[in-house]
């Protein structure tokens, strides 16, 4: 019988596929040369050039072996003889490498390579490209061994594909370039962000695997900051009804008490379970599945998720069994109303209050495919308390809303390739009713009355949805926190296009003030059931 075929996608600046970087070991060291501390040179895993057999001293795995020596066959040797082959995959070795530096012999690789401009941070990568070797890693058993003793954890779960989306680490000699191919975070210097067109390029890529047909289910790597939000865009844009899971690590592969690799095989037990059906896309760390629309990082340590919105978000249970106990209702995945298969090419909506004219934005290219220019940048503003510079309700004094505004309608009118077509914004107000500054809700409203939808939530976790105000210019976003809300206005945007905008934003009519509103309910239809 077939095992089941997972597809593993690798993203962003994720932890999960890093590795610390590779140090000369001791061994590889002249004597007059910095040695590493400690009674053990360091291994890292590396492969054979060609066979070799070596012998293994008995009794040597376990303190206690000896202790139980009747129990062992006795060929008379003290030793096992076994041959090593390269194709039997990587084995933990001394690293010999050396830094090219001019000199007859090269100088050690160092952890300090990485925060020295003048080797270009050590010239190398420690992002995985893709998450195959890593999956091999954890299949040797190089970090640990299943419960029952014997490698090949994954291996005897199913089989895997590794399709590189937002990879964190690139082939520089095939042309690649950080920023636009790959995306790593270290070297610190070296890191790189991702732009708003890269969320396109992310469900392009993972809508056109899941239509192949080929797999049971889907693993998305991405960093333990970001995956939460990545993973909630892919749970309300993508259309399937398979199993979707979002994972990170806290620490990088390799390191000691490392999470990510014990991470993947939680993920693929959970997919090959079959209780993933009708849960959406899931967050699975630490043991814990997570609904994707309440999956949060509270702290960079091993158990630091936390489900946010206060009504629950942990569905079940990951491990050695599968326990799946609450099941989410909203739309998700399958069931989602922004799920960018179903939308068509073009997003028609009313271009002014006082007109019924529309106008149409394009979303998609010819094949299908969703324009990058097509997501929207939103964004945040935030109120606190005490941040008031004046008493005033004049939207003048928010500069930086009034400049985002001016901002998007010049993009808005732009015949560039690429300027966005779409944007909006999130208010992050106080907890409970998201109330802010006059002034903030008065620049606010010139941004909805220019097109951009705003949406409202409330500070910090919320633990209850917004108070509903169907006379209320923002969008009330339920219990998500900011980054979520922003997630799904962006996909909203996708299907709504924008808001119908007053001929002069700080004067509208009495009928463009009502055309707002009834687009706006249009968009709380999806932020109450998404």
């Amino acid at each position: 019988m077939a095992k089941p075929r997972i597809a593993v996608f690798s993203g962003p600046r994720s932890t999960i596929a890093n590795t610390p970087t590779l140090v000369t070991s001791n061994k590889g060291r002249n004597a007059d040369e910095p040695q590493i501390e400690g009674r053990f040179d360091h291994l890292v895993p590396q492969r054979l050039h060609e066979p070799v057999r070596v012998r293994i001293a008995k009794f040597s795995a376990h303190p206690l072996e000896s202790d139980a020596a009747e129990v062992y066959y006795d060929d008379g040797k003290e030793y096992y003889e076994v041959e090593l082959r390269p194709e039997d995959g990587a084995y933990l070795l001394p690293y010999m490498a050396r830094r090219a530096d001019g000199s007859a012999d090269g100088t050690p690789f160092e952890d300090a390579d990485l925060t020295n401009a003048a080797v270009n941070y050590g010239g190398r990568q420690t992002f995985f490209p893709d998450a195959s070797r890593l999956f091999e890693n954890i299949d040797r058993g190089l970090a640990g061994r299943g419960h029952d003793g014997a490698a090949s954890e994954l291996d005897r779960i199913a089989d895997y594909d590794f399709v590189r989306v937002l990879p964190p680490a690139g082939y520089t000699k095939q042309g690649e370039t950080a920023g636009r191919d790959f995306f790593p975070y270290s070297p610190r210097p070296l890191g790189k962000f991702l732009s708003n067109a890269a969320m396109a390029r992310a469900v392009n890529i993972v809508q056109q695997t899941i239509d192949s047909g080929q797999y049971d289910g889907f693993i998305w790597l991405e960093g333990s900051p970001h995956v939460e939000e990545t993973l909630y865009w892919l749970s309300i844009v993508l259309d399937t009804d398979l199993p979707f899971v979002g994972i990170s690590s806290q620490r990088a592969h390799g390191t000691l008490a490392n999470d990510g690799d014990r991470n993947i095989v939680d993920a693929a037990r959970y997919i090959t379970s079959g209780l993933g059906a009708g849960l959406g896309a899931v967050g699975i760390v630490d043991e814990q599945i997570f609904a994707a629309r309440t999956f949060k990082k509270g702290d960079a340590r091993p158990g630091g998720y936390r489900a946010t919105g206060g009504h629950g978000g942990v569905l079940g249970s990951a491990g050695e069994t599968v326990r799946v106990w609450f099941r989410p209702a909203y739309r998700t995945t399958g069931t989602s109303e922004v799920a960018v298969k179903g939308l068509p090419s073009e997003v028609t909506f009313q271009e002014y209050g006082d007109s019924a004219a529309s106008v149409s934005v394009r979303i998609k290219d010819d094949d299908g495919s969703l324009r990058g220019d097509a997501i929207a940048p939103v964004h945040m503003v935030k109120y606190g308390h005490y941040m008031a510079e004046e008493d005033t309700a004049d939207p003048d004094v928010e500069v930086d809303i009034m400049a985002r505004v001016e901002r998007g309608l010049a993009q808005q009118a732009s015949d560039e390739p690429g300027a966005p077509r779409f944007h909006g914004f999130v208010l992050e107000g106080a907890a409970g009713t998201g109330s802010s500054l006059p002034s903030q809700v008065a620049a606010l409203a010139i941004a909805v009355y220019s097109g951009m939808p705003v949406a409202r939530v409330s500070r910090g976790d919320p633990e209850g949805a917004m108070p509903p105000n169907a006379n209320d210019l923002t969008i009330e976003g339920s219990n998500l926190d900011a980054i979520k809300a922003r997630v799904l206005l962006r996909a909203a945007m996708l299907r709504l296009g924008r808001l119908p905008k007053a001929r002069d934003p700080r004067n509208p009519t009495a009928q463009e003030r009502e055309a707002a509103l009834a687009a706006i309910a249009r968009y709380q239809e999806l932020f109450d059931t998404h």
